[in-house]
């Protein structure tokens, strides 16, 4: 539960820090159990911060990554929809079975009603 508490304060500092806020001593004041532990992290933090500069990459970096990682994709997806093919195969195959199986019912069944509506027209007298 303690290692929990300080990664949540920690990544709350964080956040400050990127918007170059400093409140470390907020948080030792708030959490006096952890203030042993606390300190030293805060104080690095705060350390880097400072030695830290902002780093813009290249244009030409954001393209290649851009191309690099849509062909990633582009890969992953080709070894997939074949593996979705083969392990549907079966249940496409019984679905077009049963369709045209419905097909032919459905066709022998109107065979049949109209040979037995021709029959009774016949049967029947005709008026005029």
């Amino acid at each position: 539960m303690e290692d929990k508490v300080l990664a949540e304060i920690l990544a709350a500092h964080a956040n400050q820090l990127r918007e170059n806020q400093r409140r470390g001593g907020d948080y030792l004041a708030m959490f006096p159990n952890y203030q042993e532990k606390l300190k030293p992290l805060l104080e690095t933090a705060e350390r880097i911060k400072e030695v830290l500069e902002p780093v813009e990459p290249a244009p030409a970096f954001c393209q290649s990554l851009h191309e690099d990682l849509l062909a990633a994709g582009r890969r992953k997806l080709a070894k997939v929809v074949p593996q979705l093919a083969r392990s549907h195969r079966k249940q496409i195959l019984i679905g077009a079975a049963l369709g045209s199986a419905v097909s032919v019912a459905g066709a022998i069944a109107y065979f049949i009603r109209s040979r037995a509506t021709a029959k009774a027209q016949s049967a029947s007298p005709a008026y005029r």
